[in-house]
């Protein structure tokens, strides 16, 4: 049963992750070098009212030399992942 859940956590992330790294801007030679996923603060989950709670997806790029973090909320809904950006 552990196994399952643990299966179905990465699945998850693997939703988010693909639909952050869909929502990055379209910038002409952007490289993704890195992604992971993280807890969003306490301070959100203390007003969320979602019934799935949402995680942080990390998505590091760089374009033109410049190195760039994009972070995103990522809740997801009847399988479908949906993501905001945020500021980190």
């Amino acid at each position: 049963m552990l196994l399952a859940t643990a299966s179905g956590h990465a699945e998850d992330n693997r939703a988010c992750i693909s639909k952050a790294t869909e929502t990055l801007p379209h910038i002409v030679g952007l490289v993704i070098k890195k992604t992971r996923t993280r807890p969003v603060p306490p301070a959100i989950l203390a007003t969320w009212q979602g019934q799935t709670r949402p995680i942080i997806v990390d998505v590091d790029t760089v374009a033109a030399g410049t190195e760039e973090t994009y972070s995103y909320m990522c809740v997801l809904t009847k399988g479908s992942a949906y993501v905001r950006r945020v500021m980190s």
